[in-house]
C-alpha cells in the first residue's frame, strides 16, 4: 500500500512549492492555486482508497466499519491540507473548511437528516465544534438513536452509547476492528480468571483484557495509552505476570514513551494508523502462536445481493448456495458479480466524498457532483441487469401450495 497523501516528504515538498507560488500571486491567482492544489490532494487520496478497495475489500459484512476508517483518514488529511494552505497565506477557506461534512466524513452517514429536529444542511454549514445537540442514527443498528453535538462527536470522540463499550477508547476500538479482520475469532473485551489471589486475600474478580484470542494457549492483547498508563507500570506488570502464569501469551501495545514490559510488546506512536498497529500485532501473534490457532476456517462466502441491497424488489436475489442456481457456472458468475457490486459501491462512496469535498472548498458545482454520482450508479444498474441474465428465469414453485381457485 502506498503512503497516504499528505503524510510523506512528497507532500511537504508540494506544500512548500505552493507556498512559494502563493507569495508571488495576486488574490484571484491565489484562489485558483489553492483550489487546484486541494483538488490534486483529493484526487490522490481517492485513488489511494480505490486501490485499497481492490486489494483489501472485506466481503464478510464489515465493509461499513472498514470504510469508516478510510473516511476518518480522509478527514485527518483534509485538516493537514488546510493547515498547509493557511501557513502558505491562502485565505479562501471560509466556514465550510471546518464543517462536519469536510472534516469528519466518517460521521456524515450517522447524522440523521430525516429527523424533523435536524436541519438538513447543518453538516455542510455548521462548524465541527458546534455545541448544538442533534440526532444521530447508528450505522450498525438503525434502531439506535441518540442526541449529542458535533463537538462531542469530533473532540470528545463519543459514539453510539448502546454499541460503545464503557472505558474503551476510539483508538482501541479501531485497532480491534482492524485486527479482527485478520483474526475473526478475536473478542473484545475478554474475561480471564486470576491465576492466584495475593496471599491472605480472598479471591479477586477476573481480569478484564482488552482483546482475547481463544485457543489452547490463548493470546491476550492489551492497549496501553501513554496518558492513562504513565503511572500504572506496576499494575500493568502485575496483570501481565498473572496472565502469563495462567497460560496466556500476553502482547501489550505500548504507546510512546511507555517502555515495553514483555519481549512480545509492540511500541507505537500516538499518530500511528490503527491498521498498521494491527498488522504489527498480527505478525507478532503469528511468531509466538502455534499454527493451529491461526489456521483459517475457510474462505468467506461473498456478500449476498440481499445484504448489499443492490437490486430492486422484483429481482431474484439468491444466496450463492441457493437451490435455484442450477449450475456451477452460475454460482461462479454470481460470486464475481457480487464482488464487482461491492467494488462499485466502494467507488460510489469514495467518489461522493471526493466530489463533495471539491464542492465545499474548491468551487465545484452541485451539477458536477450529481453527474459523477449518476455515472457511478449507472455501473450498479448494469451489474443488476447482469445478475438478472446470469440467474435466468425463476423456476416454477415446487411447494405444495395450490393455485388460487383450486380446492385443497
Amino acid at each position: 500500500m502506498t503512503d497516504v497523501p499528505g503524510t510523506a516528504n512528497d507532500h511537504t515538498a508540494a506544500a512548500f512549492c505552493l507556498s512559494t507560488e502563493l507569495v508571488r500571486a495576486t488574490v484571484p491567482e491565489k484562489i485558483h492555486l489553492g483550489r487546484s492544489w486541494l483538488r490534486s490532494q483529493e484526487q490522490a487520496m481517492a485513488e489511494e482508497f480505490l486501490e485499497e478497495g481492490r486489494d483489501q475489500l472485506p466481503v464478510d459484512g464489515d465493509y461499513t466499519v472498514w470504510r469508516q476508517a478510510q473516511q476518518r483518514r480522509l478527514g485527518e488529511a483534509r485538516e493537514r491540507w488546510l493547515r498547509d494552505l493557511a501557513q502558505a497565506g491562502w485565505s479562501g477557506l471560509g466556514t465550510r473548511g471546518r464543517s462536519l461534512a469536510y472534516v469528519r466524513p466518517d460521521l456524515l452517514d450517522e447524522y440523521d437528516s430525516s429527523h424533523p429536529e435536524n436541519p438538513f444542511d447543518l453538516p455542510l454549514t455548521a462548524s465541527v465544534t458546534d455545541a448544538q445537540s442533534v440526532w444521530w442514527r447508528c450505522l450498525r443498528d438503525e434502531s439506535h438513536q441518540w442526541r449529542t453535538s458535533f463537538n462531542n462527536r469530533h473532540v470528545a470522540g463519543t459514539g453510539c452509547p448502546r454499541c460503545g463499550k464503557k472505558g474503551v477508547s476510539r483508538r482501541e476500538q479501531e485497532i480491534f476492528t482492524a485486527l479482527r479482520e485478520r483474526l475473526p475469532a478475536l473478542v473484545s473485551p475478554g474475561s480471564v480468571s486470576r491465576h492466584e489471589p495475593p496471599q491472605g486475600c480472598r479471591r479477586l474478580r477476573s481480569w478484564r483484557v482488552d482483546m482475547l484470542l481463544p485457543a489452547a494457549q490463548p493470546v491476550a492483547v492489551e492497549y496501553d495509552g501513554a496518558y492513562w498508563h504513565k503511572d500504572r507500570i506496576g499494575k500493568d506488570q502485575e496483570k501481565t505476570t498473572d496472565l502469563m502464569a495462567s497460560g496466556h501469551i500476553v502482547i501489550r501495545i505500548r504507546e510512546q514513551p511507555l517502555p515495553a514490559i514483555t519481549p512480545h510488546d509492540i511500541i507505537c506512536t500516538p499518530d500511528q494508523q490503527a491498521d498498521v498497529i494491527a498488522e504489527l500485532v498480527h505478525r507478532r501473534i503469528v511468531e509466538v502462536t502455534p499454527e493451529s490457532v491461526l489456521a483459517p476456517s475457510g474462505d468467506p462466502e461473498p456478500a449476498e445481493a440481499t445484504q448489499l441491497q443492490l437490486f430492486p424488489d422484483d429481482t431474484p436475489t439468491f444466496g450463492v448456495g441457493d437451490s435455484h442456481i442450477r449450475s456451477q457456472a452460475q454460482r461462479i458468475a454470481l460470486k464475481a458479480l457480487m464482488m464487482e457490486a461491492l467494488l462499485q459501491i466502494h467507488t460510489v462512496s469514495v467518489n461522493f466524498d471526493r466530489t463533495l469535498g471539491e464542492h465545499l472548498l474548491c468551487g465545484r458545482s452541485v451539477r458536477d457532483v450529481e453527474t459523477v454520482l449518476r455515472q457511478d450508479m449507472g455501473g450498479l444498474l448494469a451489474l443488476s441487469h447482469a445478475a438478472r441474465r446470469t440467474l435466468g428465469p425463476i423456476p416454477p414453485d415446487t411447494g405444495t401450495a395450490h393455485p388460487p381457485g383450486q380446492p385443497d
